[in-house]
């Protein structure tokens, strides 16, 4: 939900902030975290104030991939839209604490469902945002009008439903138990075609910033970090799959680090502890954002292991370095 669309429907920003209980120093952290209540205030609050009944609808269609922050920049980096998909499932819980897409495979497609927390799950606006939201951004990724099989909403069919066939453009279910669109496995499997150009300098100005931090050599655990430093984002690679990429077994692999007295795990580690620091210093990214590309599922397992390394939280680190 963006409080710059609600303001474009004539609702007064300040207005809003004060009847969700929000303040504009809360939502400039990098790390505040929205409180649940206060997303529910706020969108009743655009609710009461907005005459156009599918305001929801109209605010996803206009969803590009950046708003979802580092999750939706490194989506945009994904092979397929698929791919896509599949990290967005993963790291959700970076977005929202009460956000949870899954994936459902059937024969030749995929249900995509959306869940969020239960006061809005079946709230109309809440609910059109979320998924024409996935749409876009899955139509964004192809640079193709993609058009679902089925369109799941869980509210009773509204008296005019023009906007809906218009934007989905294919059949619609209304009062069902999901938020979720059924896409064909051939659109999935797309190429992702979307590209940002300002992303792209933002994250090479990371990548050189880390980068510099592995230093030079052409060792093995060089060659290795490099790899995981490509691909964490998606999830730790197993040693088969760096091998793949390095052109060399998994055993060959693990005897050349062995040979120069680490192993895979210790060189991952040492990464991680290597690009923690310049990425928590930029300043740009939460905590859980950092988490997610040094490929922690979990954000509290890389502030638990940040700890360990720096004797202090994440957050205490970055003030002390700011």
């Amino acid at each position: 939900m963006h409080l710059e669309r609600a303001t474009r429907f004539g609702v007064p920003r300040a207005e809003l902030l004060r009847e969700a209980r929000l303040t504009e120093e809360q939502l400039g952290d990098p790390d505040a975290r929205v409180p649940r209540s206060a997303i529910i205030r706020l969108w009743h609050a655009v609710a009461s104030r907005v005459p156009d009944s599918a305001f929801g609808l109209q605010y996803g269609a206009e969803f590009r991939l950046r708003e979802f922050g580092l999750v939706g920049y490194t989506m945009g980096f994904s092979r397929t839209v698929g791919a896509a998909l599949a990290r967005l499932v993963r790291y959700d819980r970076i977005l929202s604490e009460t956000l949870a897409v899954t994936l459902e495979a059937e024969d030749d497609a995929t249900w995509v469902r959306v869940d969020v927390e239960a006061a809005l799950r079946s709230f109309r606006p809440a609910a059109d945002f979320r998924l024409a939201a996935l749409l876009s951004g899955c139509r964004e990724l192809a640079a193709a009008a993609l058009v679902p099989l089925t369109v799941q909403l869980p509210y009773r069919r509204p008296p005019d439903v023009r906007e809906y066939e218009r934007f989905y453009r294919g059949p619609l279910e209304f009062g069902a138990l999901a938020t979720a669109l059924l896409l064909r496995n051939d659109d999935l499997a797309r190429p992702v075609r979307v590209a940002d150009e300002t992303l792209t300098r933002y994250l090479d100005r990371l990548a050189e910033q880390t980068l510099t931090a592995l230093g030079g050599a052409t060792t093995l655990q060089t060659r290795v970090r490099r790899v995981l430093f490509a691909e964490l984002s998606e999830g730790v690679p197993t040693v088969d799959r760096v091998g793949r990429v390095l052109g060399l077994s998994a055993r060959r692999l693990q005897r050349g680090l062995r040979l120069e007295g680490t192993t895979f795990a210790a060189v991952l580690t040492q990464l991680r502890h290597d690009m923690a620091g310049p990425l928590l210093r930029d300043g740009q990214l939460a905590v859980a954002e950092v988490a997610f590309l040094l490929g922690y599922q979990d954000p509290s397992a890389f502030q638990r292991a940040f700890r360990r390394w720096a004797g202090s939280s994440p957050r205490a680190y970055r003030r002390a370095a700011g």
